[in-house]
């Protein structure tokens, strides 16, 4: 093992140590720790500034589309469409912690369906985290239940993970598709039947409403709706929010470009002068700006990651040196530390470990296909991608969630994504689709 991957290692396991005990926030943690690690590696001022430039390229689309959510979802509630979503959802699903996660779920899946996971998180989070809080659930349970949600539709076959996870392997991801088809159906059962739980154990820490909140809240509900710029307004920023995230799930336009063109469009038609548009910005600059720093520690990251190369050499460091041994039960045990992996070394799980590991399992006649082990490794991380630390997306789904914390967010979803990832690790296994 190199000197550079075990700086790496060690930069890895003090960021996430760092961003637990908080002594600075995580665009701080995220973009000092890495320089420091880089210059440790022996790489110049001048190299570690090109890692930095590369780095803000991977991110730029998702720091300019959170920039812009955030803007655009800001006018929508001063607007007061969210209260009158708030008002129509609550009708149907009353004082029912249950009913609102089982909702979330279906959302998250359905705009899932697009293949992008910041469309998702865009027409999930935003819509039932109001919901969420009047019922006083915490927000890190609203994205426990989007991730795994989301997680599972990443594996049908035009999500663009899996497509680029079976193009490094060599196999085509419609047979990886078919291989998989029982236990998405499996998976998708589960995440409805996960509600159960999560919904018990937020009432255990104060979850709904009592029946005098409730009360005041049905006669809330009959009261005539507070629209601060008016019904036409409210109306009009109503059906362009359809009709955008309409056109985001149909693939007709990208997320950057609608969000950008919806916040210039929303900002002309709810505030009538350009004071009145400079004092929103001013209530609503903080939030974006704070994300948008966080986004740049990400790109910190990940350019020093990319550049170094020590992810890569750990990754074929891991294929290389398997026990030979363990060959036969290696794809058991790599589907076991697959959701980690994707945590931790991300994309470069597939495109270094499993291109390594797949032809030496396969040729050694012991009943494993390329599709069987691709599929198995790939579906048990796929479910994570929400949890990853060190990739741009996660801080989206923070941002849309109100703010939360990228710790609060492990602290409480990390163990149940884990179980689920086990879970369905297990199905395979019992249904004889993954022999141990």
């Amino acid at each position: 093992m190199s000197v550079n991957v075990i700086i790496t290692l060690i930069m890895l396991l003090a960021i996430i140590v760092l961003i637990f005990k908080s002594p600075a926030s995580p665009g701080v943690i995220m973009t000092g720790v890495p320089i420091i690690a880089a210059l440790l590696m022996g790489f110049g001022l001048k190299e570690v500034n090109g890692f930095i430039g590369n780095g803000l390229k991977s991110v730029s689309g998702t720091l300019f589309l959170m920039v812009f959510a955030v803007l655009y979802f800001g006018i929508l509630t001063e607007a007061g469409i969210f209260k009158a979503l708030i008002k129509f959802i609550m009708r149907f699903l009353g004082n029912s912690i249950l009913g609102s996660m089982l909702v979330t779920a279906v959302l998250a899946m359905a705009s899932q369906l697009s293949g992008s996971g910041a469309t998702c998180a865009l027409c999930t989070l935003p819509t039932m985290r109001p919901v969420f809080e009047k019922q006083k659930i915490r927000m890190p349970a609203l994205l426990l239940i989007q991730s795994i949600a989301s997680g599972v539709i990443c594996l049908m076959p035009w999500a663009p993970g899996i497509n680029e996870a079976s193009s490094y392997v060599g196999v085509d991801v419609y047979d990886v598709f078919l291989f998989l088809r029982p236990l998405i159906i499996f998976s998708i059962i589960c995440v409805l039947l996960l509600c159960i739980p999560v919904s018990i154990i937020e009432k255990k820490k104060g979850a709904g409403m009592s029946k005098e909140e409730f009360d005041q809240l049905k006669q809330e509900l009959n009261q005539p709706l507070e629209l601060p710029f008016g019904k036409g307004i409210a109306i009009f920023d109503g059906v362009f929010t359809v009709i955008l995230l309409v056109a985001l799930l149909a693939g007709k336009v990208s997320s950057n470009l609608g969000f950008a063109f919806g916040y210039v469009v929303l900002l002309m038609v709810n505030y009538h002068s350009a004071k009145e548009r400079g004092e929103y910005l001013k209530r609503h600059s903080s939030q974006a700006m704070n994300m948008a720093f966080t986004m740049l520690g990400v790109a910190v990251l990940v350019g020093v990651n990319q550049g170094t190369e020590a992810l890569n050499e750990l990754a074929n460091l891991i294929a290389g040196t398997s026990n030979a041994s363990l060959l036969a039960h290696l794809p058991f045990v790599l589907c076991i530390l697959s959701m980690l992996l994707s945590i931790t070394i991300g994309g470069t799980k597939n495109s270094v470990v499993l291109p390594a590991i797949i032809p030496i399992v396969t040729s050694l006649n012991l009943g494993f296909t390329p599709v069987q082990v691709m599929g198995a490794i790939f579906a048990t991380g796929v479910i994570s991608a929400n949890l990853n630390l060190f990739n741009a997306s996660p801080y989206l789904a923070l941002s849309l969630a109100g703010g939360v914390e990228m710790k609060d967010h492990l602290k409480y979803s990390l163990v149940p994504i884990y179980g689920f990832s086990l879970l369905m690790l297990a199905f395979m296994v019992v249904t004889g689709m993954l022999p141990i």
